[in-house]
């Protein structure tokens, strides 16, 4: 196989070569005088001057025109300088086409693909089309004096501009396009190994070092004498130098299958063999899952590949996929047979026969030297076994959105396959609609599957939506030999009718006691997928919905979240988000305001039997007959009406002494008032 470097470099090559080669071409016909003008009619004499210069503008008055020609001698000397104008065009034009011509023809014998042959075809053709034009100009009598002193004279002048000329078209013309599929994956972050940074967690000043900051430091740091005032982040057991040891997990293995150990391996390395107890050669059959495992004797990251590497970074994949460190990992494998490779002409030099390497690491960085060595076979074939859809992009049975009608939907297969789909269950050749699939055994994702993609159509609300689905293996083989399901693959899709967001608040004012004040948001949903059940969400701006936060309490069909606010007033807006997709949003104003201040008694009064006292705001009050050196609790009550009225029996005899407290638990340091009650009376 050849890099794109390498196929750069020979595809410069390629046109420089070609380029001399026309250059000599160009040269052969030129030394050849293929063009000429020998015996040219408009002159009337058997050779023609090399030179516009040797023809004179006739002088003859008669019949003068505006460029001084006149009589027989002027305008046949008119017509020869004419002629040789003539002359020059036609060699231009020759040149050029001669020139394409050649490019096309060479570049064919080279192998260059049309765009590239094209792009120097013409370029050479306007180099040296435009070249010998400027050549022919340069030796005629309309050329300015400036040109005789060109560096080179008119060959010069003529080779100039057919250079640039042939770079300007083959700037703008040629394009190299180059294309790479890469294929990437998203890993959870992990801290790194070791422990060299666990320190720089205890100096933060009086901030204390929490679980998270110590272990994100590294994968060795750990937080000790929790809840004491040693507590510190430090590296646990810096000097370990001992790797994992790997053993092969009899519990990862399919049902039928076993680990035999492997002698055949070269020390330092070890292994074992996999092998299917089910088929006479022990070997896997062709795109089935085989899935096996490791355990270590201590929690390590793991990665295995094709070939055996040197050191754990360069390996290329991480065992099953994950980069945690864990002491049990399983890994799932499905290879295409020697009889899929052939049928796309690949040639595999291992008769089926694989080996897989394996290395651990722990959180000290200490890794195996040698490899954990995995052997078995792939059966050869031939395949007599019709493809499998493991699973699909959409959860099977998943709801919709209300008046979705239209999804894209990704199936993944077991092999390289055409697959198809209906809205009925019927043989494949009849199934009305194509997937575009991937069709050759190097296109497997990370999985090791194989992508299938289409839209589903004639979605409808409020009821399940079947499709059927249908592949036949090995596209690139014979019709006679390839394998079609029988069995549809069936998926479905439930419409659903709309979310409704009955609720929402709050709404109006938000009062308390407390800088900065709690204020609940809440919501309230219905109908949808799951009759209301839905994720919340909000913000302070309609904006993107990536900017909206979930709610703490949702997933249900009622929501809540607690947020601590300063006074003032607020806008936010709340969306609710069903499993199908179905979404309906509510704006909540509100205003908040803090109430730091006891309850004050506006007034006190004898109203008939009754004492009576009045506050500024809705208040619990209680009395004491003898100080305001008591609890609140222990205190007589009033009698409350409409929450700020408050009465109790009038008693001349004694004292009141009476605190009140608000709703949000305010009361004063002493007494709201004291009372002293007093009867007046006039004498008759």
């Amino acid at each position: 196989m050849m890099n794109k470097r390498g196929e750069k470099v020979i595809a410069l090559s390629e046109i420089s070569i070609l380029i001399f080669s026309i250059i000599a071409f160009g040269f052969i016909i030129s030394n050849a005088n293929l063009v000429s003008a020998q015996n040219y009619p408009f002159t009337g004499t058997t050779s023609f001057p090399t030179k516009a210069k040797q023809f004179a503008i006739g002088t003859d008055t008669v019949g003068s025109s505006p460029y001084g020609l006149g009589g027989s001698q002027g305008m046949s000397e008119w017509w020869s300088g004419y002629g040789y104008g003539v002359q020059g065009i036609l060699q231009s034009a020759i040149w050029a086409g001669t020139a394409y011509l050649a490019v096309v023809m060479i570049g064919g014998l080279f192998g260059l693909d049309d765009a590239k042959t094209k792009s120097i075809a013409a370029a050479t053709s306007a180099g040296f089309g435009l070249g010998r034009g400027a050549f022919t100009f340069a030796e005629s009598t309309w050329a300015p004096d400036i040109l005789s002193k060109f560096p080179g004279g008119a060959t010069g002048f003529g080779w100039t501009m057919g250079i640039m000329s042939a770079a300007i078209v083959f700037y703008m013309t040629y394009k190299d396009t180059d294309e790479e599929k890469i294929q990437y994956t998203c890993e959870s972050w992990q801290a790194p190994t070791g422990g060299k940074y666990c320190e720089e967690c205890n100096k933060q000043s009086i901030l204390p070092c929490s679980e998270y900051q110590c272990r994100s430091l590294g994968q060795a740091c750990q937080i000790v004498n929790v809840g004491t005032v040693e507590e510190k982040c430090v590296w646990v057991n810096p000097k370990d130098v001992n790797f994992p040891t790997i053993e092969p997990w009899i519990n990862a293995l399919m049902s039928g299958y076993r680990y035999t150990p492997d002698n055949t391996i070269s020390p330092p390395d070890r292994g074992v063999k996999i092998e299917n107890m089910n088929t006479t050669n022990k070997c896997v059959a062709a795109f089935t899952p085989l899935t096996f495992g490791i355990t270590t004797n201590e929690p390590a990251q793991c990665k295995i590949d094709y070939l055996r590497k040197q050191k754990f970074a360069e390996m290329e994949f991480w065992f099953g996929g994950s980069q945690l460190f864990r002491q049990n990992h399983t890994q799932i494998l499905s290879l295409p047979g020697k009889a899929a490779y052939e049928a796309e002409n690949i040639e595999i030099n291992n008769n089926g026969n694989y080996e897989l390497f394996v290395k651990c690491q722990d959180a000290n960085a200490n890794y195996n030297t040698a490899s954990f060595v995995f052997k078995f076979c792939v059966d050869e074939g031939p395949d007599t076994t019709a493809p499998a859809i493991i699973t699909t992009s959409l959860i099977n049975g998943m709801p919709i959105s209300n008046n979705k009608s239209s999804v894209d939907i990704t199936v993944y297969v077991n092999e390289p396959s055409e697959c198809k789909w209906s809205h009925q269950d019927e043989d494949y050749k009849d199934m009305d609609t194509t997937m575009t699939c991937s069709s050759s055994v190097i296109e497997m994702n990370a999985q090791m599957l194989y992508e299938c993609k289409t839209t589903l159509t004639s979605l409808k609300n409020n009821e399940e939506n079947k499709f059927y689905f249908k592949c036949k293996d090995r596209p690139k083989a014979v019709e006679s030999s390839r394998n079609t399901n029988t069995d549809s693959y069936i998926f479905t899709l439930k419409g659903t009718i709309p979310l409704v967001l009955n609720k929402a608040g709050p709404n109006g004012t938000v009062k308390d006691a407390t800088d900065p004040v709690k204020v609940t948001l809440t919501a309230e949903t219905s109908a949808g997928a799951e009759e209301g059940k839905s994720t919340c969400y909000y913000n302070e701006e309609d904006s993107e919905d990536d900017k909206y936060i979930e709610f703490r309490n949702t997933n249900s069909h009622k929501h809540s979240q607690d947020l601590y606010l300063a006074t003032g007033s607020y806008t936010y807006y709340i969306k609710c988000v069903d499993l199908g997709g179905n979404t309906d949003k509510k704006t909540v104003n509100f205003k908040v305001e803090s109430d730091s201040e006891a309850p004050t008694v506006v007034r006190a009064y004898h109203e008939e039997t009754s004492l009576k006292i009045v506050t500024n705001e809705e208040s619990t009050c209680v009395y004491d007959p003898l100080n305001c050196n008591y609890l609140f609790e222990d205190g007589l009550p009033f009698t409350t009406l409409n929450g700020i009225n408050h009465f109790t029996e009038w008693d001349t005899t004694k004292n009141f002494y009476v605190k009140c407290k608000d709703k949000y638990g305010k009361q004063p340091t002493g007494c709201s008032i004291i009372v002293r009650p007093f009867e007046i009376y006039k004498s008759v």
